[in-house]
């Protein structure tokens, strides 16, 4: 898939949830959308062109596509509390 329809889909589903969650959580819910439902060709490659300088990308999906690239926790480590 051509990068630049990738960085247009994140860009709008960037601004779906900057409306539906606000700012402060938009990005996380972006890189929850893009995990659940995005093919993994497409996340690797929206992955290799956020490397490459992310040209196009709106903040919150630039926020969002870097969460990508960070290790997910392990399912053990996120239900335990913190403190």
């Amino acid at each position: 898939m051509n990068a630049q329809h990738l960085v247009k889909m994140a860009n709008e589903i960037s601004a779906f949830w900057e409306g539906e969650a606000g700012r402060k959580d938009a990005a996380a819910s972006v890189a929850t959308h893009l995990r659940r439902y995005w093919d993994p060709r497409m996340r690797r490659q929206i992955l290799e062109h956020y490397h490459a300088g992310a040209g196009g990308l709106c903040d919150i999906a630039r926020e969002a596509v870097g969460m990508l690239s960070a290790p997910e926790p392990a399912a053990s480590e996120a239900s335990q509390p913190t403190g």
